[in-house]
């Protein structure tokens, strides 16, 4: 269960003034960088990356980025806290149901706090308004 969310650092920077008209919506990387458990708590280190180009081919050039970076904190059982970090330590994911609602909580916040920078650069919001689900092979 998330009991935390913080944003510890934001940028935002516009390449080209000239080609915020050709903008698209942007490409959004949601990256998990580390996790840490102390006792039934759990620290995921995120950060959150909307790249902004002027076209939708290969060669497109880039309009600017928005990164948001910060940390989601979780409370979860002992036996839980071994079994995800079991998993990270093994495989470098999060077990599908945590997974979920980690990727979840940061595409709202991350979209929520986005959508201010984005209009102070000029840049479209980068909205992911679509709850993720994430299926196991």
């Amino acid at each position: 269960m998330i009991t935390g969310f913080n944003i510890y650092s934001v940028e935002g920077r516009v390449e080209s003034v000239e080609q915020l008209a050709l903008q698209r919506f942007p490409k959004i990387n949601v990256n998990l960088e580390d996790v840490k458990a102390d006792n039934e708590n759990i620290s995921v280190k995120y950060s959150f990356v909307a790249d902004y180009f002027n076209g939708d081919s290969q060669n497109s050039k880039s309009v600017g980025q928005m990164k948001l970076s910060g940390e989601v904190e979780l409370k979860e059982s002992k036996d839980n806290v071994e079994k995800i970090m079991k998993k990270w330590g093994e495989q470098h994911i999060l077990p599908t149901e945590l997974a979920e609602e980690v990727m979840n909580g940061i595409n709202f916040r991350c979209s929520a706090t986005g959508t201010l920078v984005a209009y102070s650069l000029g840049l479209i919001p980068p909205l992911g308004i679509s709850q993720i689900k994430i299926q196991e092979q």
